[in-house]
């Protein structure tokens, strides 16, 4: 008979979900409740050196990945507009005040130091293809500022 694998769980019983907030290209915290969930299993491979696109990164104090999740353009800095003629192809143009709001769920995981949020690089469209820290946070912070669910901040 032969054996079927079993992961192993990670042994965390909450989540930190933060509300990002972002004007232009100025991002900041805008609120982290914490949770009793747990977060899916990624989906994708981890994110190598040099990758484009937007992610979210939970490590420990040595660096190492923890979990990570890719994240859709999280902030829209560009509109898809029409083209001015019937068969015109669509083009980005950048968004006049580019405003909003997005959440990450990352796991409070026991060894979970930092969280890291990743974006393209602002001269991306310049031929740079590739992404870059963002937001860098100390989970110690986070849980701070961390509200209850059910609580009214």
């Amino acid at each position: 008979m032969t054996q079927a694998h079993r992961a192993q769980p990670i042994p965390y019983t909450h989540v930190l979900r933060i509300t990002f907030a972002y004007e232009n290209s100025n991002l900041q915290i805008a609120g982290v409740t914490r949770i009793a969930m747990r977060v899916p299993a990624p989906s994708t491979p981890a994110p190598q050196e040099g990758q484009v696109g937007s992610w979210f990164e939970v490590r420990d104090g040595k660096g190492a990945l923890l979990y990570y999740r890719p994240l859709h353009d999280p902030m829209r800095l560009d509109t898809e507009v029409f083209g001015d003629k019937p068969g015109d192809p669509l083009r980005q143009v950048p968004a006049r005040h580019a405003k909003g709001e997005f959440e990450v769920l990352a796991p409070d995981l026991p060894d979970a130091e930092q969280l890291r949020l990743y974006g393209p690089r602002t001269s991306q469209k310049e031929g740079l293809p590739s992404s870059t820290v963002v937001s860098r946070h100390r989970f110690d912070e986070l849980r701070r500022m961390a509200q209850p669910q059910g609580s009214v901040p």
